[in-house]
């Protein structure tokens, strides 16, 4: 090969030729280009000549492909190429809840040619976005429409991202209210444990606040996951709705580090043994959190939590707000440092709790010079030495 001309070569005769192989993005088929002349039949004298006719075959090979893309609209782009590919990348539940997005951008854009897509057309969607949903979920939609263009832009379908310049629909974090620990003790005053719906809501509303794990993880926790005797439950799975009522478990969390053992108290562990006496299908291979071997729902936790809250006369929370609870009474009640709480969580690193419970934190009393004073008071140091 030539040294100063890439893809430039001599055979053994010492003829000059010119070699390389295009590739089309569309099919990702190879085509092989290999010429000894130029296109006017005339045979290579010098090396810059051969590498001349390279150049302009490449030219002409990618402009005909560009061309071959003309008629491609954003609606075929999506159902052809950018949907197959997304499905491969993502977990099923998360695939069925984009959809419902992915139908709003070909209603927008469907019959668009995909090339003709420009910022303009992007940020008349945006502030569209903007204008008729709430700024997170607008915001949400707009960074899943720029993965669409941002993929045909990679697999070379359009020649620049369209929404390069634009900004982010401005989301606020969600305002997700919680139980102070003085506001459970509330709230589980207000159930009569010696009724059999009651003792299941009371264990449920118990093992979430004092566990903190994930509503879909609850759900999913079988006894078999349960440890008596190294007091801690096992969260290594979640359970998926699927259509017509059906349930699944998946054996995966949220995130790599969901997956972990959740120590227990002896109070929670109390709770649990009192609730396996009676319930109904209390076997190894049976959900905690159900009433007659069925699997707890969101709906059902979702009204049992409003209705006692209006019982107990403290705000109304949700199933992640009874996360946020725990995270609160660690941090808060217990004093509980960010690692800690990160990792009794199941969350991938410390830096997403610290930007979720930062208030948390700025409004803990600080104690750490009360402590060192303590310490220098113990081992006999003072401002004034002997």
């Amino acid at each position: 090969m030539s040294k100063k001309y890439k893809g430039v070569f001599r055979d053994e005769k010492g003829r000059i030729y010119c070699q390389t192989e295009f590739k089309a993005s569309a099919t990702g088929k190879r085509q092989r280009f290999k010429r000894y002349r130029n296109m006017w039949g005339k045979s290579f004298t010098t090396e810059k000549e051969a590498y001349d006719e390279l150049c302009r075959a490449r030219v002409e090979f990618y402009d005909k492909f560009d061309y071959s893309d003309y008629n491609l609209t954003f609606a075929q782009y999506m159902e052809d190429i950018f949907l197959p590919y997304y499905k491969q990348t993502v977990q099923d539940s998360t695939y069925r809840t984009a959809i419902t997005h992915f139908t709003l951008f070909i209603e927008e854009f469907g019959k668009m040619k995909l090339r003709d897509i420009k910022p303009r057309d992007c940020e008349r969607f945006r502030l569209k976005l903007i204008a008729n949903h709430s700024p997170n979920y607008a915001k949400c939609v707009w960074i899943r429409f720029k993965q669409c263009v941002g993929y045909a832009e990679r697999m070379e379908y359009i020649k620049t991202f369209p929404c390069k310049n634009l900004d982010n629909p401005k989301g606020k974090r969600p305002d997700t209210k919680f139980w102070t620990f003085d506001e459970f003790k509330k709230v589980i005053a207000t159930f009569d444990i010696e009724d059999y719906e009651d003792l299941h809501r009371f264990t449920t509303t118990w093992l979430y606040y004092m566990t903190g794990v994930r509503v879909s993880e609850g759900f999913a926790l079988l006894w078999s996951d349960y440890d008596k005797e190294n007091k801690r439950i096992f969260v290594h799975s979640t359970l998926e709705a699927l259509k017509g009522g059906i349930y699944r478990i998946k054996d995966q969390t949220k995130t790599d580090a969901g997956v972990r053992f959740v120590d227990l108290d002896d109070e929670t562990i109390n709770v649990l043994e009192r609730w396996r006496k009676v319930q109904i299908a209390n076997s190894d291979d049976n959900y905690i959190l159900s009433k007659f071997g069925e699997p707890m729902v969101k709906s059902t936790l979702t009204r049992m939590l409003k209705r006692q809250a209006k019982l107990a006369g403290v705000p109304e929370i949700t199933g992640k707000g009874l996360r946020h609870s725990h995270d609160s009474f660690m941090i808060n009640v217990l004093g509980k440092d960010v690692l800690a709480v990160s990792q009794r969580s199941g969350r991938i690193d410390k830096a997403t709790t610290l930007n979720t419970y930062s208030h948390f934190y700025n409004a803990r009393k600080q104690t750490v010079g009360n402590e060192i004073t303590e310490l220098l008071k113990k081992e006999g140091v003072s401002s004034t030495p002997r």
